[in-house]
C-alpha cells in the first residue's frame, strides 16, 4: 500500500530517518488515505524526543512539549510531531496525569483511541496497522482500541469522538464499542462545555447526524434530547452555523439557551435568536419578507433552506422575493431610509423618539417604498 505524502511530511520524515530516528504519518491522516480522501493536516509520530526534533529543524513551536509534541514548520506548511508515548493514569475521565516516552511505535499506536486511528505509514515501511483498521476502514465500522470501557474510562471524550466519526465517516459502532460508550456516557460531564461543542458542530456536519440520537437517549447531554427528528440536517446546506442551530433546534427545547449553556460564541448565540423569531415570522407577502430581511439579512436563505429540509414547507418563492428585493435595492432597514436620526432631531425629536420616528418611517416604507423619498419622509414626520 503506497500513499502520497506533502513534501513537508517527507522532508520531516527523511531528515528524522536520516539522523537515527524512526518517524511516520500516523492517525487521522494515514485513515483519510486509505478512504482515498485527501486529509486537511498530517500528523507525524517519531521515536525522537522533543529536545531532539527542535535540535533538527530550524523553524519549530512548542505546541505541546508536555504530551511530547513539537510543531515544525515545513515548506510553509505546520506539521505536529510528537514523540512515541504511552499515557499515564486518568484520573479526571479526561487528561492522563502524565505520558512516558518510549521507542516502540506499537506501544504508541496501543494507546490511541479507535482501529482506524491507530494506524501509521512512511514510504520505507509502509503501513504499520496492528490492531485491524484497515480492515474496519474496508467494513466501516468504528470499535476502540483494546477493552473499550477502559479506553471511555480514561477519556471521557472519545465518547462524544466515537458518535462524531459515525456520522462524519458514515460508520456503524461495533457492539461492544457502543455498549461501553453508552454506559460511560455519564462521565461526559467531565468534558469541558467547549469540547463537547465542538464534537456537535463536526458531528452535525457529518453524513449521518442520527447517529447521536442513542447517546442523547442517555440524558448525557442535558440541554439536547432524543425526538429522532434529525436525520434532515444532514441534506441542509453545507452551513456549519445553519447544521449546528438545526441540531440545538431539533433535538432541544430552544436552540439559544442550548448555545449558551454550551458557551458557543456570542456571534452563534445571536444567530440562534434570530434564527428562532425568524421561524415563528410570517413570510407570505413583500412586507413580510422584508421584515424578516431587516431581521436576518443574507442569514434568511438558512432560514428557508432549513423551512423546506426540515419541515416540509415549499420556500422558492420566498427565497426568490428576498433576492428580488436585494437586487432592487428596496428598503427593509433604517440605514436605507432616505432620512436621518439627526433629520428627525432638527423637527424637534429627543432621544427616544427619534429612534420611535424613525421605526415608524420604516413601516410605512416597507409596505409602500415608493414613499422613500426626503420630501415625502419630512412631512411623515
Amino acid at each position: 500500500m503506497t500513499f502520497y505524502l506533502p513534501e513537508g511530511a517527507k522532508k520531516i520524515i527523511e531528515t528524522l530517518e536520516s539522523s537515527g530516528f524512526e518517524a511516520y504519518i500516523v492517525g487521522g491522516c494515514v485513515r483519510d488515505l486509505i478512504r482515498g480522501v485527501k486529509p486537511q493536516d498530517y500528523d507525524i509520530c517519531t521515536s525522537a524526543a522533543p529536545d531532539a526534533v527542535t535540535a533538527l529543524f530550524p523553524h519549530t513551536a512548542a505546541t505541546g512539549l508536555k504530551h511530547g509534541t513539537v510543531t515544525v514548520i515545513e515548506n510553509g506548511a505546520p506539521f505536529e510531531v510528537t514523540t512515541f508515548r504511552t499515557d499515564g493514569e486518568y484520573k479526571d475521565s479526561r487528561h492522563p496525569e502524565n505520558v512516558r516516552f518510549v521507542g516502540n511505535v506499537k506501544d504508541d499506536l496501543a494507546r490511541r483511541d479507535f482501529t482506524v486511528n491507530a494506524m501509521c505509514y512512511n514510504e520505507k515501511r509502509g503501513l504499520i496497522d496492528c490492531f485491524g483498521g484497515a480492515n474496519d476502514i474496508k467494513a466501516k465500522i468504528l470499535r476502540t482500541v483494546g477493552d473499550a470501557e477502559a479506553r471511555f474510562r480514561e477519556d471521557a471524550l472519545r465518547i462524544l469522538r466515537l458518535f462524531r466519526f459515525a456520522s462524519s465517516l458514515d460508520f456503524s459502532i461495533e457492539e461492544k464499542t457502543f455498549a461501553a460508550a453508552i454506559k460511560n456516557a455519564n462521565l461526559l460531564k467531565n468534558v469541558s462545555r467547549e469540547r463537547v461543542r465542538e464534537e456537535l458542530t463536526r458531528l452535525a456536519c457529518g453524513k449521518s447526524p442520527e447517529a447521536v440520537l442513542p447517546l442523547l437517549s442517555t440524558g448525557a447531554l442535558p440541554q439536547l434530547t432524543a425526538n429522532g427528528k434529525i436525520a434532515k440536517i444532514a441534506d441542509l446546506p453545507p452551513n456549519s452555523e445553519l447544521k449546528f442551530f438545526a441540531l440545538l433546534n431539533l433535538t432541544g427545547e430552544n436552540a439559544t439557551d442550548a448555545a449558551k449553556n454550551l458557551k458557543c460564541p456570542n456571534a452563534f448565540k445571536d444567530y440562534c435568536e434570530r434564527m428562532e423569531a425568524g421561524l415563528t415570522a410570517k413570510c407570505e407577502t413583500p412586507a413580510d419578507i422584508k421584515r424578516l430581511l431587516r431581521l436576518l439579512e443574507g442569514d434568511i436563505f438558512d432560514l428557508f433552506a432549513y423551512k423546506r429540509e426540515i419541515g416540509g414547507e415549499d420556500t422558492a418563492n420566498a427565497a426568490a422575493t428576498a433576492e428580488s428585493i436585494i437586487a432592487s435595492g428596496e428598503p427593509y432597514k433604517i440605514s436605507q431610509l432616505e432620512i436621518s436620526g439627526s433629520d428627525i432631531a432638527k423637527k424637534g425629536c429627543r432621544g427616544r423618539e427619534i429612534g420611535e420616528t424613525l421605526e415608524k418611517i420604516l413601516e410605512k416604507v416597507i409596505a409602500d417604498p415608493s414613499l422613500n423619498r426626503k420630501e415625502i419622509l419630512e412631512k411623515l414626520i
